[in-house]
């Protein structure tokens, strides 16, 4: 009766090593290649101030190489999952729930338009998150020091239009330039 009781345990594993070793990591149904088309080319973003002035300028967006995804690593799973072991904490009764996400860090380069995005001390960054393990659209955040620090956001579907912008106290119309 004892080997019985260990053999279940034993076929369990054998057939299931997830089952028995704990819960199966989420597949996800899409990866980098699907999100480069989503967000490379360039980029033509028009800011326009409250007083009606306008600033124009085409940056384009790439996949960052791999030393710049590296110094970015602690942001989340990036398109490698991330280990289970985090050194944070809550105070307050934490929910226990979970959101798949991929995060692409990018590579933002001026190309043309407003001088003051190419300048030397200008800060360009961004990055591509896409929520879940479907991929049907994702938000782009691109950090534009330039416009004093100004965070801008692009919602984006699948094949790369745009759903909708948002950024502080300027009105963004943006035009996508695939090359």
């Amino acid at each position: 009766m004892r080997r019985l009781l260990w053999a279940f345990p034993l076929a369990v594993f054998l057939l299931n090593p997830n089952l028995a070793c704990g819960v199966a990591q989420p597949e996800f149904h899409y990866g980098a290649t699907e999100m480069r088309a989503a967000v490379e080319g360039d980029w033509t973003f028009t800011f326009t101030s409250a007083d009606g002035s306008s600033t124009q300028v085409t940056l384009h967006l790439a996949q960052a190489p791999a030393p710049i995804a590296s110094r970015l690593r602690g942001h989340g799973g990036h398109l490698i999952r991330s280990a289970e072991a985090c050194g944070t904490r809550t105070l307050i009764k934490g929910a226990e729930a979970c959101i798949d996400l991929t995060e692409m860090p990018l590579a933002v380069t001026y190309e043309a338009g407003d001088p003051s995005f190419a300048a030397p001390e200008a800060r360009l960054s961004g990055n591509f998150t896409v929520y879940g393990l479907e991929f049907t659209g994702g938000t782009l955040r691109l950090g534009l020091e330039p416009l004093g620090s100004v965070e801008l956001e692009v919602d984006l579907n699948a094949d790369g239009s745009v759903r909708a912008t948002r950024g502080p106290s300027v009105t963004v119309t943006v035009t996508v330039g695939r090359l």
